[in-house]
């Protein structure tokens, strides 16, 4: 059953001529519809439905398998996110980008991301490129930029998933932690943000370094030694008082 959106959270009564999305493999045309969360389904609206999820379309029938060919890792990137599945771009208004975080990405350790929606408008958020992006900023676009506001996030990859206190004065920040944090902090300004990323603070994660588990494994272990060595130190006889 496919999930509710209310009305402002979806764009209705859209058009596609058989080139941007596919159903069930085979290209698709006619009406349909897109949520704010950047998903696809035939009909017009939900109540008409029959709402049978679409995805988009490949520019390229099949990408290069580049594991094969031993390039620089920044060319290799390039290369990666040049032949990944991306959406057909239509015309007239922003366009949903899908991230695909690369190695460099996760060596860095983050990825920036892009939004865009209407001006004073909470529900309809859209995810773009950072091209897309840019051109909205620079007044590129062949729609009226004056009607949309953007922002973009810089969203954690790697760590711990959870924020790990090493010490006293020692805290590594978590995925979950930093990207809630600058998401609730962004949504100040860009309202909705919240409720599109929708609690997926883990979205692209790939947790590495230190985590709970560890490091209260190793607070366990010093605790235990320090709890030792006062036994150890307790048993040690002490001399008699003499007599005199």
């Amino acid at each position: 059953m496919i999930r509710y959106y209310p009305g402002f959270r979806i764009l209705s009564n859209l058009n596609t001529q058989g080139k941007e999305y596919t159903l069930d493999g085979k290209p698709y045309s006619g009406k349909y519809y897109k949520t704010y969360d950047g998903r696809f389904f035939t009909g017009p609206d939900p109540q008409t439905g029959p709402s049978e999820e679409l995805m988009p379309a490949k520019r390229l029938d099949a990408a290069p398998n580049l594991s094969t060919i031993v390039l620089p890792d920044n060319v290799k990137d390039t290369l990666t996110r040049n032949s990944r599945l991306e959406t057909a771009r239509i015309p007239g208004r922003p366009n949903t980008y899908y991230p695909q975080p690369t190695d460099e990405d996760y060596r860095k350790g983050y990825v920036i991301r892009y939004f865009t929606k209407k001006e004073n408008e909470r529900g309809f958020i859209t995810e773009i490129s950072e091209e897309e992006y840019n051109n909205i900023v620079n007044g590129l676009t062949d729609y009226d930029i004056s009607l949309y506001q953007t922002t973009k996030i810089l969203w954690k990859l790697t760590g711990p998933l959870k924020s790990t206190r090493t010490s006293q004065y020692n805290v590594i920040p978590g995925i979950i932690d930093t990207n809630e944090r600058l998401t609730t902090s962004a949504n100040k300004t860009f309202l909705g943000i919240v409720d599109f990323i929708d609690g997926d603070y883990a979205k692209y994660a790939r947790p590495t370094g230190t985590t709970v588990e560890n490091t209260e494994n190793t607070l366990s272990r010093q605790n235990t030694s320090s709890t030792l060595s006062t036994r150890s130190a307790s048993s040690v006889p002490r001399p008699q008082n003499p007599s005199y």
